[in-house]
């Protein structure tokens, strides 16, 4: 029988770099070795936790080599921080590390799905479209496909991104699912060369992932959003799709985040680390906003900073050359960066009381938004929105509400139910906000269209 894809055994390849790039402390011009590495480890312990008896959590190079195997990758919390400590790793997803299986009985099921979908190993019976729109009847289908068929594909997801970038999720989905699920029963039953069926695979996984992203905007059941999502890990999976795979985790991980479950975004985040020397620098850049999100939504600011300057230095080492990457390209706008990075950063100046850090959040998104192009109508509402709670938050009524009315602008033909949630934000902050001297009117007004837009976004 074959094994269980949790049970799939790969190399940690981040773990034995970080060890290979430390020098051995014996033996010069050498790198450090796994007895070495384990030695540190344990003086490693001794120096962080000096009033503890931590003997029982002492290691040997045996203990190194599982972990560099891939044999074992969620060692105990107080060796994790030794071995970031020693390999001057920020995070536990920098070494490779993560955990294969939720212990608190709340994502178990869904972990293990998700971890079988990455090696394209979905039992049969999970390998169903999730509907609601799904026909469940037959459709015609080609034959045998080719690659204008893949072209065709293409062109119509293109279409949907557009879309969903202009409008948002919500007046798309619907469309979106019934041409995914024309795609897998393609994908199932058409004839093709190796080359070909690989293709369709991957561009079927990349219009999951929008279809996902869709259900995500518009507020969807998350289990619906999610099957969606771990379809798309499938169907990458099963084309050898790196790439997509990857993206598509960052899907699942924002998902994830904006649901609050913090602890399994960063899960997911952790298998994207594995194939990280396969995954250029646009790709990496989207890969640290997400863990910068992530951070954020649990309030540990330090290290959603320290994602966002990996963020930043991921993009400038990607220098714009990867525009056309099919996968990464959306990445490649330098407003893209500054906005989705902005978003993490709001999470932390929404419960700071540094002037700075507000300021400097507010500036990020600002120059956000004055590089979104028109037609990115979502991204600017939600940009300008977000600008307009931290300044009224900030006591700077006045600009806020010409954010308000600029963002509101924006809106006007938007349907995301995150663009919803944010309105209900800034009307919380209004609400709480003492007018200005003969200005109680305006700020009522605000309130009022501010209320009503969010009723809009249903």
């Amino acid at each position: 029988m074959p094994r269980h894809p949790e049970t799939v055994v790969t190399p940690n390849t981040l773990l034995t770099e970080a060890r290979c790039q430390r020098n051995s402390p014996l033996r010069a011009g050498q790198s450090m070795s796994r007895a070495e590495l384990a030695d540190a480890v344990n003086v490693a312990l001794h120096q962080l936790y000096p009033r503890r008896d931590l003997t029982a959590h002492y290691v040997d190079h045996r203990w190194v080599g599982k972990l560099e195997r891939g044999e074992h990758r969620w060692p105990s919390r107080e060796r994790r921080v030794a071995l970031r400590h020693v390999l001057g790793a920020g995070t536990d997803a920098d070494l490779g590390l993560y955990s294969p299986r939720r212990t608190d009985g709340r994502s178990t099921s869904d972990r293990r799905q998700v971890t079988a979908a990455w090696f394209g190993k979905l039992p049969s019976d999970l390998v169903q479209l999730p509907g609601p729109w799904t026909s469940g009847s037959g459709l015609h289908t080609p034959t045998r496909i080719e690659w204008p068929h893949v072209k065709a594909l293409q062109r119509s997801i293109a279409l949907f991104e557009e879309w969903d970038h202009q409008h948002g999720g919500g007046l798309a989905r619907a469309a979106m699912a019934g041409q995914l699920e024309w795609a897998c029963r393609v994908a199932r039953q058409a004839s093709a060369t190796g080359t070909v069926h690989r293709a369709w695979l991957s561009t079927a996984a990349r219009l999951a992932d929008l279809a996902g992203w869709a259900c995500f905007d518009s507020g969807d059941e998350p289990r619906i959003t999610q099957r969606y999502l771990v379809m798309a890990i499938q169907l990458a999976g099963e084309a050898d799709d790196v790439q997509q795979r990857a993206h598509t985790a960052t899907t699942l991980a924002r998902h994830l985040t904006y649901l609050g479950q913090v602890p399994d975004a960063l899960d997911v985040i952790g298998l994207v680390h594995a194939d990280w020397r396969e995954i250029p620098p646009l790709g990496r850049t989207a890969v640290r906003i997400v863990e910068a999100r992530a951070y954020a939504k649990g309030h540990d600011g330090p290290s959603c900073i320290r994602a966002v300057g990996l963020c930043d230095d991921e993009f400038s080492a990607g220098g714009g050359a990867e525009a056309e990457d099919p996968v990464w390209g959306y990445y490649a706008d330098e407003g893209q960066i500054l906005g989705d990075a902005g978003h993490a950063l709001f999470d932390i100046a929404m419960t700071s009381d540094a002037r700075e850090q507000v300021d400097a959040t507010i500036n990020r998104l600002q120059s956000a938004y004055s590089c979104h192009p028109l037609e990115a109508a979502r991204s600017r509402a939600l940009t300008m929105i977000r600008i307009a709670c931290l300044q009224v938050r900030g006591g700077d009524l006045a600009s806020g509400l010409n954010s308000i009315q600029a963002g509101l602008a924006d809106a006007r033909g938007v349907h995301s139910n995150r663009l919803r949630d944010d309105l209900r934000v800034l009307d919380s902050i209004l609400a709480s906000t003492d007018p200005e001297p003969g200005g109680a009117g305006e700020l009522a007004a605000a309130r009022a269209t501010v209320a009503e837009t969010a009723r809009s976004q249903v």
